[in-house]
């Protein structure tokens, strides 16, 4: 197998024995020495106010994204430096001319090069292996060793960053779009195709204006390809990523022909992790169970929420009166009774201004007004999401986990389930003729505003959320609605979703307090929810029934 490319610095008896002896790879110059040599030449023909200049303006046809624009930059050049003749000649004739098409973006973005586009490694590995031989006067065994030593070294970093890549996962990369991804593939990998979903919101999916750049020279899903996946709220086939990022062990490649099963047979393996379990006491299986567990299930969690909710705010309540200053009862340090002493004397020798203390109020969530009164008591805050057209999806995918970002997995997921075998019944009968219309609104062709016909609508969304996710969707609204799961029964640990309608065209996500009275369900869902789901209303009938009280008091 011959190498697709091989990265070289300006040796041209090496290059012309690349050309004879791998006449099929493609010979790329190191951008490192390169532009050491350039701005070299520049201290010898630019003056030093107008180096910082020309270094700049080199760079810009160094990293030039296509021809066009490496024609703008290099006539910007010349333009500026038009009196330094002997520089923008040895620029042309050394290096651009003859060899533009190895080092330039324009051209060697078109290369599938990794990002391997200086030889700095190698110098890297070179001067570390001189500094392990320490002089030139060693004989065989010592060099040996030393070269021994450094193989090793450098093994061990890189099983070092394969681990990582196994077991650590960074905050960007928490969010499902990823979930086929973690564990499996670099996590330069990950961070590269973090920084192009960024591009997504300005290209979409439209490849022109993507230059599909990352695809071609790093084999990694480029911004409209993750445009493409978004929208439909796909999480990243890991198909789509190159094979060298998916390389996490330094196992060597079977050739073609050669597998007879034996390399990945896993007989041997599981038989030596069965007696090992078998060995250990409950302590130790816990232990090993959870780690194979991480394995066979990369997209579960072993965290649960606790059984009850844990107050964390306030101190410790204690018996007698606490000092005015403090929000939690505490024994003062020294310099403490220092400081108030001094600033109580400063206090009495200055006149005081007003005689009056201002109680300032406390300021209300957003949108809490156009809440029922009886509710507004019981909302803590009020989370406004960007809007957009897809608001109502937004909020569902925050409370879910996803991000406000996870929006297209939310509508693709609510896709899924409204097509689910299981279900088709159902919803045959709760839909009726508008079931096509309600699976429309879901799909979606491009990002940005989406038309009303598009938007989240209730109560057709409440029955898919909670039947999708097996939650409890509250929308606190015109009218209020409980829409709980209809083919499942009733959970104790179940999640309460609350979500809010405002200004006629938006939702926005309404946390609540612990307990807080839940409005009644649907004609629809006693109609059409199944014999099991009846075990909901039991389980919540008090805080239901304590919204009937509050509802005609204040009617």
């Amino acid at each position: 197998m011959c190498p697709q490319v091989i990265l070289t610095d300006r040796d041209l008896a090496l290059m012309k024995a690349i050309e004879v002896v791998f006449p099929n790879s493609i010979n790329l110059l190191c951008r490192f020495h390169i532009n050491k040599n350039v701005g070299a030449k520049c201290k010898q023909h630019v003056v030093n106010d107008l180096q910082k200049t020309i270094d700049t303006l080199w760079m810009e046809v160094v990293w030039a994204s296509d021809e066009v624009e490496y024609g703008q930059r290099l006539h910007q050049l010349e333009q500026a430096r038009v009196d330094y003749s002997g520089f923008i000649n040895y620029v042309k004739d050394t290096w651009l001319t003859p060899h533009r098409h190895r080092f330039v973006g324009a051209w060697i973005n078109r290369v599938l090069h990794l990002g391997n586009t200086t030889t700095n490694r190698v110098e890297s590995a070179h001067w570390k292996l001189k500094q392990m031989l320490g002089n030139s006067i060693g004989d065989m065994v010592k060099c040996w060793e030393a070269m021994n030593n450094n193989l090793r070294l450098q093994l061990g970093n890189i099983r070092a960053s394969f681990q990582k890549s196994f077991y650590e996962v960074e905050h960007a990369h928490v969010s499902p779009f990823y979930c086929y991804l973690r564990g499996s593939v670099s996590r330069a990998a990950l961070r590269r195709i973090a920084e192009e979903l960024l591009r997504v919101d300005y290209v979409g999916t439209n490849r022109q204006i993507c230059g599909c750049t990352l695809r071609t020279s790093y084999g990694l899903p480029c911004a409209c390809e993750l445009g493409r996946y978004r929208v439909g709220g796909i999480p990243i086939p890991i198909d789509v990523v190159h094979v060298h990022w998916r390389k996490l062990t330094m196992e060597v490649e079977l050739e073609i022909g050669e597998d007879d099963g034996s390399e990945v047979d896993m007989t041997a393996a599981m038989d030596e992790l069965w007696r090992r379990f078998r060995s250990l006491d409950v302590i130790g299986k816990r232990a090993l169970r959870s780690r194979v567990c991480e394995l066979a299930y990369p997209t579960m969690t072993t965290l649960c929420p606790p059984p009850e909710k844990i107050k964390t705010k306030g101190g410790v309540k204690k018996k007698g009166k606490k000092p005015a200053d403090y929000d939690v009862y505490r024994d003062p340090s020294y310099h403490e009774y220092v400081d108030k002493a001094s600033q109580s004397s400063q206090r009495q020798s200055q006149p005081s201004q007003t005689s009056k203390k201002i109680k300032l109020s406390k300021k209300q969530p957003q949108f809490i007004v156009q809440f029922p009164n009886h509710i507004r008591s019981y909302i803590e805050d009020v989370v406004n999401v960007e809007s957009d057209g897809n608001c109502g999806f937004r909020v569902i995918a925050s409370l879910h986990g996803y991000g406000e970002d996870g929006w297209p997995m939310v509508r693709r997921e609510l896709g899924l389930e409204i097509i689910d075998k299981d279900r088709s019944t159902l919803y045959d009968k709760l839909f009726s003729n508008r079931l096509s219309a309600v699976r429309e609104s879901l799909m979606i062709e491009s990002f940005g505003s989406q038309p009303p016909e598009k938007w989240m609508s209730l109560p057709d969304m409440g029955y898919l959320i909670a039947n999708r996710y097996n939650v409890v969707l509250v929308c606190l609204g015109n009218p209020c609605i409980t829409f709980f799961p209809m083919t499942s029964s009733h959970s104790p640990n179940v999640s309460i979703y609350c979500i809010g309608f405002v200004n006629q065209n938006h939702w926005v996500q309404v946390n609540m307090k612990e307990g807080f009275p839940l409005p009644p369900v649907t004609l629809d869902w006693k109609k059409f929810r199944s014999h099991i789901a009846t075990t909901w209303m039991l389980g919540f009938v008090g805080r239901m029934q304590h919204w009937q009280l509050l509802t005609p008091v204040l009617a």
